[in-house]
């Protein structure tokens, strides 16, 4: 068996973020690395657009300018999401079809969920009990409530998912960067939100972040068989993230493409 490359929690802004899930996705592609299981937080918060919406119609750009809050369009689809600095943990995983379709998956929402499997495998280790269910996409839910969403893109026979594990939540706020669905008050959005979604944090009398990530760490492993080495971005995947933040992720063109 391969062993695939786990790189350990890391924080950086939107765009090298999403650049480095491509970059990455790139470079497993090339066969130039492994396949990869990556955790990471957002420095500053960042609402992130799904691959084929309109910024102006999702997200409220004079806040994020004002509270300094990155935005940037991610290659993977999905509805906008605001990735809250302090409360947020995201996954992604990039790996051949191929691999999960020897898992016996082979359509898409099998997929979906053999990967988010290994979130729920993590959670029970910590001592949650977590269901898999679909608000638009494939979720994860606690006690009932949204507490992860996830997008994919496949390439080439070769698959990105990434997702959110929210820790804790502030519906205010979040609709605040978000805009509303038409013909949708601020206000019923947010009661929706505190109804419909839940964060980690609320289930756990304490919580240690270090141990949490190995708990998932090792729900991945079991979920998926697989081994796992401790590793970083190799010098390729580091030069082409980089090109990717400042020509593609910074880019106005990219960022509006439906403008």
């Amino acid at each position: 068996m391969k062993a695939w490359r786990f790189i350990p929690l890391d924080v950086k802004n939107g765009s090298w973020n999403m650049a480095i899930d491509e970059a990455i996705l790139t470079s497993v592609i090339e066969k130039k690395s492994s396949n990869t299981l990556r955790f990471y937080k957002w420095d500053p918060s960042t609402a992130s657009l799904g691959r084929n919406q309109s910024l102006s119609e999702e997200v409220n750009e004079e806040f994020c300018k004002q509270k300094n809050y990155n935005i940037v369009r991610r290659i993977t689809g999905g509805g906008a999401v605001f990735h809250d600095r302090d409360n947020e943990i995201t996954y992604s995983i990039i790996c051949p079809l191929s691999f999960l379709k020897s898992k016996g998956s082979y359509k898409v929402l099998d997929q979906f969920e053999l990967i988010t499997q290994g979130i729920v495998a993590g959670l029970s280790k910590y001592g949650l009990k977590s269901q898999k269910g679909v608000i638009h996409c494939p979720a994860l839910f606690l006690d009932g409530k949204k507490f992860s969403g996830n997008a994919q893109i496949r390439r080439k026979g070769f698959l990105l998912q990434h997702g959110t594990i929210l820790m804790d939540l502030d519906p205010d706020l979040m609709y605040t960067v978000l805009k509303t669905p038409e013909n949708v008050s601020k206000s019923r959005m947010v009661r929706s939100v505190r109804a419909k979604c839940i964060g980690i944090k609320s289930q756990l009398e304490q919580y240690d972040e270090k141990k949490f990530i190995e708990c998932l760490k090792i729900g991945f492993k079991e979920t998926l068989d697989i081994k796992l080495y401790k590793g970083a971005l190799t010098s390729y995947e580091y030069k082409l993230a980089e090109k990717l933040v400042n020509e593609k992720y910074r880019n106005q063109k990219w960022l509006k493409k439906y403008e």
